[in-house]
């Protein structure tokens, strides 16, 4: 004979919310205690927070000494955002009940979730001294030092469920877990032979994507490309790998692919700067300085970065000897007085032969930029240029500080010391 509790499911199943309604009334009135625990806990999972807070509230009112309802009870405060109810519920568990272990996992989910891992962490250990074999516990601790950081304490406790054979728990593979953990840390060697584990095991995107990501950090561009064209197949909407596979394919100095590849990026979403950045300075490599110029401009378009790109868009225009919209390029910028555009400026107007405005913004650019060997050069030489003898040379003498080798300056600073 049908319950009133699987009636109601039924009847949620065919979306008809009245007879749901009818049954869910008759259950609490007259369904055993085991069967509406069965159908608190699928109202649960089903998101009926509201119903399954009632089928609770009435198994407490019937059988009041079974810590077990305050539990779930918790639980669905939890999940309501009423923390403080949660608590409530928690704090009336004894650490002589059996369920004790239980109530401390949910308290220190509750921790973890007002931001005080410390105490979450303590529960933990607590519950993990009571029950140390259980695996749920190590679980717990291991994904709270993933999430806080510490990395290396996390993918220890990976590893140590990993050797009893346990390869998953509530749906997380804990082979993609330790790879991920260990790539975080640093050990990407180690980290690999984990991830390879889990591609294995499964292959989905955030694996190929994270293995990919491992191998990039190894400098295997070869293994990263092959993962990266793999998901490109799959999931071209996996917007994430196109700049990562892009670069990688310049590196490999394949620049018609990297370029393809780019642009795909930029139709699956228009609105990314950085992929028109990639775009530009990889058609600049190609010899596409219209190109380079047009993904500029559209960069401009997505309001992101403006500065950034118009600083780019400048030096675009100086190496292809633009020197009027290079001045422009940078007097668009609203922090226009940062040292690479004040030093473009200088450039431009030296360019223009207006060497009033180019020493102006050479003097002014030299503020942040008197440790950078290819500025003092250029500054120096102009300097030279201009007659102010005096201060050009500890400007070429500190060049030479960092570039030794340069003939033609020490040529320059011999001849000034001279005079």
């Amino acid at each position: 004979m049908e319950t009133y509790s699987e009636k109601m499911l039924q009847a949620l199943a065919a979306e008809n919310l009245a007879d749901a309604q009818l049954n869910f009334a008759k259950a609490l009135q007259s369904d055993q205690n085991e069967v509406l625990a069965e159908l608190g806990e699928e109202l649960i999972q089903i998101g009926f927070l509201e119903e399954a807070r009632e089928v609770f509230d009435t198994l407490q009112e019937r059988d009041p000494e079974n810590e077990e309802w305050l539990l779930s009870l918790a639980e669905i405060a939890m999940e309501n955002d009423q923390i403080d109810e949660a608590f409530d519920y928690l704090d009336r568990i004894t650490p002589q009940s059996s369920f004790y272990p239980r109530a401390l996992l949910i308290s220190a989910d509750l921790y973890q979730l007002i931001g005080i891992p410390e105490v979450s962490e303590a529960k933990l250990l607590e519950a993990q001294k009571l029950l140390p074999k259980e695996p749920l516990i190590r679980f717990a601790l291991a994904e709270l030092y993933f999430s806080t950081d510490r990395y290396q304490e996390a993918a220890e406790f990976y590893q140590g469920l990993l050797k009893e054979n346990i390869q998953e728990i509530t749906g997380i593979s804990l082979l993609e877990r330790t790879g991920a953990a260990l790539s975080m840390a640093g050990k990407f060697e180690e980290a690999i032979e984990y991830l390879e584990a889990s591609l294995a095991e499964e292959q989905t995107d955030d694996r190929l994507f994270q293995t990919a990501l491992v191998y990039l950090q190894l400098k295997e561009n070869e293994h990263a490309i092959r993962y990266l064209q793999q998901l490109r197949a799959l999931n071209p909407q996996y917007r994430s790998l196109y700049l990562y596979l892009a670069e990688a394919l310049q590196e490999e100095e394949q620049l018609e692919e990297a370029q393809t590849v780019i642009e795909e990026g930029i139709h699956e979403d228009p609105f990314q700067v950085d992929f028109y950045h990639f775009a530009s300075e990889n058609a600049y490599r190609l010899h596409d300085s219209e190109a380079a110029e047009s993904f500029l401009l559209k960069a401009l378009e997505t309001g992101e970065k403006e500065d950034e790109t118009l600083l780019t868009l400048s030096n675009l225009y100086l190496n292809e000897e633009r020197w009027q919209e290079a001045v422009l390029a940078i007097e668009k910028m609203e922090d226009n007085e940062q040292p690479h555009a004040l030093w473009n400026l200088a450039q431009a107007y030296n360019a223009l032969e207006e060497f009033d405005q180019a020493a102006k913004f050479y003097e002014q650019a030299n503020e942040g930029l008197q440790h950078e060997p290819a500025f003092m050069k250029e500054y120096g030489l102009f300097l030279r240029e201009e007659g102010r003898l005096s201060e050009a040379l500890p400007l070429l003498r500190h060049y030479l500080a960092h570039e030794p080798g340069d003939l033609e300056v020490q040529s320059i600073v011999e001849d000034l010391l001279e005079r």
